[in-house]
């Protein structure tokens, strides 16, 4: 392994700091896996399924006999509101929703997952006790979109089941653990998130200590620093990630008013090869 590639982060920040967009453009390693998992299925299993329905048909299949149907359904709901497709929830659906997620517990775990998809996109605050009774299930995808949902939602209130989560065994579910905390902003994570700066795996450190810059934490200063010192290997798909680490440690840089950091910035503004980093820190220089 040459130098450079030491310097290659394990994969890249599972978020950037709040700029407007939602978590799921902010947490864009994991949603990519969900992505490429739901087309996938889709494809293989949802064919049939062209013709626009209501929230209310979608529901009454979710509630149906058939297993295959339910989770199909779970799925489309998920992908009409991500594509923005003109559907429908009242409250009475939303409640409605919230009790088909607690009572799928048994259910094939794709029914979960998507509809821990549906309740973060309709940010419905009333699915948070659900969505962190969640976080205990046996399989790690729901865990993981359980997480996705409560990040998305933003309620503090779902802060204790992802401070619990921050130390699950699959670090997939570790690192959107910490997407969602630094989404709610949940400071009573600090220090947890401090300690995993001294973590071996270097992409949750990272994702640390941006959650940290957003919670006006000091300590983050030394990783964030590192993250814009890195540098490239001339692998395409690595340079790829370390992009996106720097333009992810300038964004948590805005967050603290540190002079070292201001420093890299305007370095970085004036010095950096990669086109999109150096644009990255010209715009935060405006800020």
């Amino acid at each position: 392994m040459s130098e450079n590639q030491t310097n290659s982060p394990e994969s890249g920040p599972l978020y950037a700091p709040e700029t407007g967009f939602s978590l799921f453009v902010k947490l864009f390693i994991v949603p990519a896996i969900i992505v490429l998992v739901a087309l996938g299925i889709f494809y293989l299993g949802t064919m049939a399924l062209q013709h626009p329905k209501t929230a209310g048909q979608y529901l009454e299949e979710l509630k149906s006999d058939n297993t295959s149907r339910r989770w199909q359904s779970a799925y489309e709901l998920s992908r009409m509101l991500n594509q923005n497709e003109n559907i429908q929830f009242d409250q009475t659906l939303r409640d409605q929703l919230v009790q088909v997620f607690s009572d799928a517990k048994t259910d094939d775990p794709r029914v979960r997952e998507y509809l821990a998809l549906v309740l973060g996109r309709l940010k419905e605050k009333s699915a948070v006790p659900a969505l962190s009774a969640a976080i205990h299930d046996d399989n790690t995808d729901v865990r993981i979109y359980s997480l996705w949902a409560l990040g998305n939602i933003e309620d503090p209130k779902g802060g204790e089941a992802a401070l619990f989560a921050i130390n699950d065994p699959d670090e997939t579910v570790q690192r959107m653990a910490v997407g969602a905390l630094s989404a709610m902003r949940y400071e009573p994570a600090k220090n947890a998130l401090e300690n995993n700066l001294a973590s071996t795996h270097q992409a949750l450190r990272y994702d640390s200590a941006v959650a940290l810059a957003r919670l006006k934490d000091e300590k983050a200063v030394p990783t964030l620093l590192e993250m814009m010192n890195l540098k490239v290997s001339g692998n395409p798909k690595d340079d790829e990630i370390i992009q996106s680490a720097k333009i992810t440690a300038i964004d948590g840089a805005q967050e603290l008013p540190d002079a070292a950091l201001k420093a890299k910035v305007v370095d970085l503004s004036k010095n950096e090869s990669d086109l999109k980093v150096r644009e990255a820190a010209l715009a935060a220089l405006k800020r």
